[in-house]
């Protein structure tokens, strides 16, 4: 699918709460959540576009500061499940990770749910090494992993 990664930010708040919905349903961020990370000065968000600028998924993640270093967390990764299985997810965790290198940034981490099968084989493929389970993550009887990657 041809398009390009470009930064995001608030103008673009009601395309990426629609497809936060579209992947996430009731579980899906709230559009007040969303305006915080794309305000926060420490978030990255990215936004995968096509040609007439229709916007087909994101990804927001931060830089935060664990044990005296920085490290990038993803939040949300997110594609319009009706353009799924085409690279675009591939595309804006590369570009993310390239902006968190460039930003210092020596480790990206995330959680993604146990039973989000496409997500968690995404991550295996660029390299996350995933520590272990995180009980109750997104409620009761809905656990998490927790992946790491170092970035070279």
């Amino acid at each position: 699918m041809p398009g390009l990664v470009e930064r995001a930010g608030l103008k673009d708040l009601n395309a990426l709460y629609e497809i936060e919905r579209r992947c996430f349903g009731k579980e899906a961020y709230s559009k007040f959540l969303l305006r915080l990370l794309l305000m926060d000065p420490r978030s990255i968000a990215l936004k995968y576009v096509t040609e007439n600028g229709s916007v087909l998924g994101f990804v927001i993640g931060r830089i935060e500061r664990r044990r005296g270093e920085l490290v990038g967390r993803i939040y949300t990764l997110n594609v319009d499940p009706r353009y799924r299985r085409r690279g675009i997810g591939k595309s804006l965790m590369t570009a993310l990770e390239d902006e968190f290198k460039r930003r210092g940034c020596r480790k990206s981490g995330l959680e993604v749910a146990v039973d989000n099968e496409a997500a968690v084989s995404l991550y295996r493929s660029l390299g996350y090494v995933f520590l272990g389970k995180l009980k109750n993550y997104y409620g009761p009887g809905r656990d998490a992993f927790l992946a790491v990657k170092e970035l070279r």
